[in-house]
C-alpha cells in the first residue's frame, strides 16, 4: 500500500509519525474534517479511540464523546466507498456491555454495501511478545464478490517469541529514563502486580509508564551479564515497549516528546507485525479479485 493521508488529533502522535513516515499527515479532529475533501483511497485502516469501550474504562461506550467515533468511521466509510476498510479496536467492544453496539456496527457496514468479516486477534499468535487482544473487522465492498480470511499465523509465529528474545539485548536505561520523581527503578511502577519474567509475553503494553513493568523472573535470571544479576524490578524503557509491539528499530521518537507522551503514542498502537499480516492479506486478496482492475 502507499499511504496517502493520515489523520490523528494528538499533536505528539503527528509529530511522530511525521518523523517517521512524512508530511502528509494531518492533526485534526475527525468530527469537523470534511468528508468530501479526504482523498479517494482503496483501503481506510482506521482505530477510532476505545477508552468508552475499554474494561480499564468508565464503559460509556457509544454514549461517550469518544465512543461516538466508531460511527464517525462509518460514516466515512458510507460516503468515502473504498475497496475494502480495516477497524481496530478493543475486546471489551464484544463484550456483554458494548456488544449490542458491535453489532449494530456489523449491520450497518453490511447495509452500506460491505461484506465483514471479524476476529479477536492475539498478538502473542502472530509473533508479538505481548498477550494483547483487540478485535479487528475488515469489510470489503460487495461488488468486489470476495470476502475476507484473517491470515494464519507462521508455524515460526505462533507463541513462540518471550522477552528474552526480543530485548534481551538492550542495555540499561539511560538517566533520563529512569523515573523521573526518584531516579530509581521502583516497585511503584509494579502496578496491577504486572510481573513479567524473561520467559514470558509481556502483558498488553498500556498508555501509562506506571502500567509498564518487568521482572527479571525468581531465581532464574541467567543473561550472561547481558545485565547486572542484582537486576530489581523497573518500568520498561520506551524502547523496550517499542520492541514488544514489534515496531522496527528503525521508528524514532521526536528528541522534544516527553516520556510520558513517548508511552502513551506507543501503547495507543496497534502492533506492527498484526498489521502486517491483515494488510498483507487484504492486498493479496484484492489483487487476486478478477473484478479489481474495473473497479
Amino acid at each position: 500500500f502507499d499511504i496517502i493521508k493520515a489523520i490523528d488529533f494528538d499533536k505528539n502522535a503527528v509529530a511522530a509519525y511525521r518523523l517517521n513516515f512524512g508530511d502528509y499527515v494531518e492533526q485534526a479532529d475527525i468530527n469537523s474534517v470534511e468528508i468530501g475533501n479526504l482523498p479517494n483511497t482503496d483501503v481506510i485502516f482506521g482505530g477510532p479511540p476505545c477508552q468508552d469501550y475499554s474494561v480499564a474504562g468508565k464503559g460509556e461506550g457509544a454514549n461517550g464523546e469518544r465512543g461516538k467515533l466508531v460511527f464517525r468511521y462509518l460514516e466515512i466509510i458510507e460516503e468515502k466507498k473504498p475497496k475494502a476498510f480495516v477497524f481496530e479496536n478493543v475486546k471489551g467492544l464484544i463484550g456483554k456491555r458494548h456488544r449490542r453496539t458491535f453489532d449494530a456496527l456489523l449491520s450497518k457496514f453490511s447495509e452500506i454495501g460491505y461484506e465483514v468479516s471479524w476476529q479477536l486477534i492475539n498478538a502473542w499468535d502472530y509473533g508479538v511478545v505481548q498477550k494483547r487482544e483487540r478485535v479487528f473487522i475488515v469489510g470489503i465492498r460487495k461488488d468486489l464478490g470476495i470476502n475476507y480470511e484473517f491470515p494464519k499465523p507462521l508455524e515460526d509465529d505462533y507463541r513462540t517469541k518471550v522477552l528474552r528474545d526480543v530485548i534481551g539485548d538492550l542495555p540499561e536505561p539511560s538517566e533520563e529514563e529512569r523515573n523521573p520523581q526518584d531516579g530509581r527503578y521502583s516497585s511503584q511502577y509494579l502496578s496491577r502486580n504486572r510481573i513479567v519474567g524473561w520467559d514470558e509475553p509481556a502483558y498488553t503494553v498500556l498508555t501509562n509508564p506506571r502500567d509498564a513493568s518487568i521482572h527479571p523472573g525468581k531465581g532464574d535470571f541467567n543473561m550472561d551479564n547481558v545485565r547486572n544479576d542484582d537486576v530489581q524490578p523497573r518500568r520498561f524503557t520506551v524502547r523496550e515497549v517499542m520492541r514488544i509491539q514489534s515496531v522496527p528499530d528503525s521508528y524514532k521518537m521526536p528528541n522534544d516528546l516527553s516520556l510520558s507522551a513517548q508511552y502513551r503514542i506507543v501503547g495507543n498502537g496497534i502492533a506492527s507485525r498484526v498489521a502486517w499480516y491483515i494488510g498483507k492479506a487484504l492486498a493479496e486478496q484484492l489483487s487476486a479479485s478478477p473484478s479489481l482492475a474495473e473497479k
